[in-house]
Parts: C-alpha cells; sequence; structure tokens
C-alpha cells in the first residue's frame, strides 16, 4: 500500500504533481516569428490564386490607392468635383459624381440627415445595364461611415439581378478584395464612394 498525501505520488514515492508546480519552460515560445510565418503560409488556401489587377492596396482620407500604383482622390484637385470608383472586370472607372454644393448635378442624394443614399441614374447604373455578363454581386462602400441605401436604389439593382452587400468604404474596399479573390474579378463589382464623404 501507498499513502496519499496533498500532492499525488507515484508507487516509488516520487511527487508527479503538485498545486505548486511550475513548468521551467513558462514564457518560452516554441515558435518563433520566422516559423510561425512558415507554418501558417503552408494553410493559405488562396496562396496560388490570382489576385485582381484593380487590388486596393490602401485607403486614405481622401484617396484610394490601388496595388498597381493609380490614386483616385477625392475631391479632384482642377475641379473640385466628388469621385468615386467602379471596379468591374479587373478595370477600374472614375465615376464623377459633381459637386455637393450643386444638388441638380450631384450624383447622389442624401436623405434622413445623410444617412440614406440614393444613387441617381447616371452614376453607374447606366453602365451596369449594358454590361454582359452582369456581376452577381456589387460591393458598395457608402463613404466614410456607414449609411443605408434608398430602397429606390436597391430595387434597381434588384431589376438587374444584382446582389448587394453595403457597408462603408474601408470595410467595402477589404470585401472587394477578398470577394473578387476567392470567386472572380468578372463575378464582383464595387462601387465606392469617396472615403472622406
Amino acid at each position: 500500500m501507498f499513502h496519499i498525501s496533498r500532492s499525488f505520488r507515484s508507487i516509488t514515492g516520487k511527487r508527479l504533481f503538485s498545486s505548486t508546480c511550475i513548468p521551467h519552460h513558462m514564457g518560452v515560445s516554441a515558435f518563433k516569428p520566422a516559423n510561425l510565418g512558415k507554418n501558417l503560409s503552408q494553410f493559405d488556401m488562396l496562396a496560388l490564386t490570382e489576385s485582381p489587377q484593380n487590388n486596393i492596396e490602401m485607403i486614405s482620407q481622401d484617396a484610394i490607392v490601388f496595388s498597381n500604383l493609380v490614386v483616385v482622390q477625392s475631391p479632384e484637385r482642377h475641379t473640385g468635383n466628388i469621385l468615386g470608383v467602379l471596379l468591374m472586370d479587373n478595370q477600374i472607372f472614375e465615376v464623377d459624381l459633381g459637386k455637393e454644393t450643386e444638388p441638380d448635378k450631384f450624383g447622389l442624394e442624401f436623405t434622413q440627415k445623410g444617412s440614406m443614399v440614393h444613387f441617381k441614374d447616371d452614376v453607374c447604373y447606366s453602365l451596369l445595364k449594358t454590361v454582359f455578363p452582369k456581376p452577381e454581386l456589387l460591393v458598395l462602400g457608402l463613404g466614410s461611415r456607414s449609411r443605408m441605401l434608398d430602397p429606390r436604389t436597391k430595387q434597381r439593382f434588384h431589376e438587374l439581378g444584382i446582389q448587394l452587400e453595403i457597408s462603408d468604404t474601408k470595410a467595402g474596399a477589404q470585401s472587394y478584395d477578398l470577394l473578387a479573390t476567392e470567386r472572380s474579378p468578372t463575378q464582383v463589382a464595387a462601387m465606392l464612394l469617396p472615403p472622406n464623404l
């Protein structure tokens, strides 16, 4: 027979476990940053897929910068017009929205104290109506903060058979990059309003 005290003991009487036991390797990691990166890169499912050519590199306070070094800055320096971007089929299209100070010519209409956005006909709807094949999903980045999309605008996109994902511009850019890489740039498009709007 053997006696069991507060800690566990083996038959030989040597202590196996104690509540005061502290491992000697505590605080020392077996993974170094280089090893961790090497190990995680083996599980990257999208490593061999081609990223879209209109991949967004960065969004600054007043500009959208693409990985091919195209920069769309808003407002435009010469005219003062607000510029958005339409990303479709590996192409970058500047969308001239006009000036906010001229509501009749401005391509957007803000309602409910700026929390709802309505796209006027000539913004991107007319281009998406003529394109074939149409993208399955349109990611909408509606500026510096989250906004709702006006029901009239939603209805127009649904008539075209295009699903919508709505967010602010920074989140929309991240979603577009991920979705266009996972699927195909022909299936996913994005309309991003300037980050300072």
